[in-house]
């Protein structure tokens, strides 16, 4: 389960399954404010999931567009790379960066053959078993209409559009978007023709906040990582995200927890007085400033 948002993946999965059973093209946005959870709802949430269920879907690492959409550190080219690598077969780097400039005609043959490999044993030894859909899923998709993103995401997305519109190998987009970036997305001419079908993430309870906090933690209980998290720690976070109307609570919260994980998990507890150590969330944020700018 994931702590807080079990319905609207349940939701997200019958789409994704709705979809599959479709003509293409198919793509499914997932639409929620700045804040909101989109990022951990999408690889916390969904794609696990996805991951279980592998006689249908087969997940390729998400791609974050950033400023290099094709060829960052989290682009198209890096996902399919790590894609092949799962299933165990062996293309070069520089054999899939040729397919995606040769556009869908190229890079077809090769996305067939990882849905092929993807294909789970037959259960009936008598059944040719289905292949399964190829998710594709960026996240933050707003990155994609940067001014200094252009050179990469147009023909990304030029090339989605060529992929979709074929139903072999079947594939699936998956976007997650903020609401008042979504019209980029609606009128962007590489889609043009792309039925958009929306989910719309609400923001989190903030009764959840607790829960997502203690929730991970107590599932690693007996093991080898087991963490303790002080009350006092959770109620001083809890807190201090509120400040300011906590619009932007959920990364706020994902942020200083990350930081205090990294600085203090060797020794099998987080405690208040660590976050004290950290200058707490404006600390924590200042200090991450400090680093950036340097």
């Amino acid at each position: 389960i994931f702590f807080g948002r079990d319905a609207p993946i349940i939701e997200a999965l019958e789409r994704l399954r709705g979809l599959r059973a479709t003509t293409p093209p198919r793509l499914l946005v997932i639409l929620g404010a700045s804040g909101s959870g989109k990022s951990s709802f999408l690889r916390a949430g969904l794609l696990p999931r996805l991951k279980r269920d592998d006689r249908t879907f087969f997940p390729l690492p998400i791609i974050r567009p950033e400023r290099a959409a094709i060829s960052g550190e989290t682009g198209f080219l890096r996902a399919l790379e790590g894609a092949f690598e799962v299933v165990g077969i062996a293309v070069t780097r520089a054999d899939l960066r040729a397919a995606i400039q040769g556009g869908a005609t190229k890079l077809k043959p090769l996305l067939q053959a990882l849905a092929d490999k993807a294909t789970p044993t037959a259960l009936d030894t008598g059944a040719k078993p289905k292949a399964p859909a190829l998710i594709l899923s960026i996240d933050q998709a707003e990155e994609l209409f940067l001014a200094e993103a252009q050179d990469e995401a147009q023909p990304l997305l030029a090339l989605l559009r060529e992929l979709l519109n074929e139903d072999v190998p079947a594939i699936i987009a998956v976007f997650t978007i903020r609401s008042d970036n979504y019209e980029r997305l609606q009128l962007a001419k590489e889609l043009e023709g792309v039925r958009q079908e929306m989910l719309s993430l609400p923001p989190m309870p903030k009764g959840s906040y607790a829960e997502v906090v203690k929730g991970p933690a107590r599932r690693l209980e007996g093991t080898a990582r087991a963490l303790k998290i002080a009350d006092g720690l959770v109620d001083a976070l809890l807190a201090d995200i509120e400040v300011g109307g906590a619009k932007d609570a959920l990364p706020l919260l994902a942020f200083t927890l990350e930081r205090l994980y990294g600085e203090y998990h060797a020794g099998g507890d987080l405690k208040l007085a660590h976050y004290n150590d950290l200058g707490r969330v404006k600390g924590s944020i200042e200090a991450a400033v400090e680093r950036a700018l340097k």
